[in-house]
């Protein structure tokens, strides 16, 4: 092992723990910067940050500063985020000059990392938040804020899990590339074990791993979640609403309607009408957060990944499985809080489904004739629509012909539906009226063929 490896693990195996209790920090109505500032500002040994998003030029500048004071610091940056966000850029270029050593993901899967390790002072920060201003201060407190709060953990199993995981991702070079002085990686810390209770992707499957605490669940469960694009958590939710377990949602409404994320609509209204009572942020800002609380085994899953395909098995993420009840206490407390508005501020608001756009009939031509006794319908089934019910007959208005078709809510996506045994002579009738999985319905127009 190098000298600097020895030194330093000899120096973390004997100093004492921590007196400091662990914290979490909700920037709701708290100045999470300043205490990231604190640990950056008072570490004596090295810091090592992974970020999917880095704007803050606060702390940007702290970094800075520390480093040309003479404090060893690593960065790994997901790059790909310079394109669409310009702050992010800047401050990956100020690193760069600065020349702090930093590796990069430039291109697979992406890089969702957001943590600081202070290992001098034997603390790990991670979370969802992204270092950014609106991430970390509250604009005003309780009514303009990003909802995502930060751990602060003084947990060496923790500690040294990270930076066990963080070393083996800088010494990554297939995944991860120099950008700036790091050329030839090295490893800084002792190979600690990972602690059971991180779950790290792509090496570990985040459904794989949710999904028997969804199953075991008997008592109640609450959820904070930003994304719900991929239906294996909502299905989770469902079944434990099915067995009569009270299940309650916090979602981003502002993702309902996101026409580049489809299937987030198909699953929140699939859960709405599963029961489960779901919530969206009412206050200004922004929900970012990804908690799920399992009462019956007081469980909290805290951690990077949204319920997406992507963060369940190729994404970087970094999740936490915890039984700690000071953790669960807290985060119950918020979630109650934002709930029920109990600071008379309105956090959230009940959700209300909303209709589908309406199908557009493309064929056969309306009020053609000479058709042929075996027919095909076809129609745009409109944003939002996840299925259909057919009307078709000899009279008008036609009858129900077939309830609950599938069909996808794509902008260019057509529907096609068969129908034989059509008698010659005779007119038909037909019309689609499109549904969401919440049973919100929009109908299309009245067309007519003659066979």
């Amino acid at each position: 092992m190098p000298t600097i490896l020895v030194i330093l693990a000899a120096a973390l195996l004997l100093a004492p723990t921590s007196a400091r209790a662990e914290q979490l920090c909700d920037p709701a109505f708290q100045d999470c910067r300043a205490k990231l500032l604190a640990y950056i500002n008072n570490e004596k040994i090295r810091i090592d940050f992974a970020a999917n998003l880095f704007e803050d030029k606060v702390l940007a500048d702290a970094l800075v500063a520390r480093h040309r004071a003479g404090l060893r610091i690593r960065g790994i940056i997901e790059t790909r985020r310079t394109t669409t966000n310009p702050l992010h850029k800047a401050v990956l270029d100020q690193f760069k000059a600065a020349g702090i050593p930093l590796r990069g993901k430039s291109s697979g899967a992406v890089f969702h990392w957001k943590m600081f390790m202070f290992a001098g002072q034997q603390v790990v920060e991670f979370a969802a938040t992204n270092f950014s201003a609106e991430y970390l201060v509250p604009v005003t407190p309780y009514v303009n804020y990003t909802v995502d709060p930060l751990y602060f953990s003084t947990d060496l199993a923790l500690v040294h899990s990270f930076q066990r995981k963080f070393d083996d991702l800088w010494m990554d070079t297939a995944a991860f590339v120099n950008l700036s002085n790091a050329a030839t990686p090295a490893r800084a810390y002792a190979l600690w074990t990972v602690d059971p209770t991180l779950s790290f992707v792509p090496n570990e499957n985040f459904l794989t791993r949710s999904k028997p605490y969804y199953d075991a669940e008997t008592t109640g469960i609450d959820t904070v979640m930003y994304k719900i694009t991929e239906p294996g958590h909502a299905d989770g939710l469902i079944r434990a609403a099915k067995r009569g377990v009270p299940v309650r949602l916090i979602v981003e409404g502002g993702e309902y309607r996101d026409k580049a994320n489809l299937w987030q609509a198909y699953n929140v209204d699939r859960l709405y009408a599963a029961g489960v009572k779901v919530k969206v942020r009412a206050s200004a800002g922004f929900l970012h957060q990804k908690t799920t609380l399992l009462y019956g085994q007081a469980v909290t899953i805290f951690g990077s990944s949204n319920w997406t395909t992507q963060a369940n098995r190729d994404a970087y993420e970094h999740n936490y499985f915890t039984k700690k009840s000071w953790f669960f206490t807290w985060m119950k407390e918020i979630f109650e809080r934002k709930w029920f508005n109990r600071t008379g501020n309105i956090e959230t608001k009940n959700f209300v489904p909303l209709p589908p756009d309406p199908p557009v009939n493309v064929g056969p031509v309306n009020a053609s004739s000479g058709q042929p006794l075996t027919i095909v319908l076809s129609w745009k089934p409109g944003l939002w629509a996840h299925r259909a019910d057919v009307y078709f007959g000899t009279t008008d208005p036609p009858p129900l012909f077939r309830a609950g078709v599938t069909v996808s809510p794509g902008l260019t996506a057509v529907k096609k539906y068969s129908i034989s045994g059509l008698t010659a002579g005779r007119t038909y009738y037909w019309r689609v009226v499109s549904k969401t999985m919440a049973g919100k319905s929009a109908s299309g127009p009245r067309w007519s063929f003659g066979t």
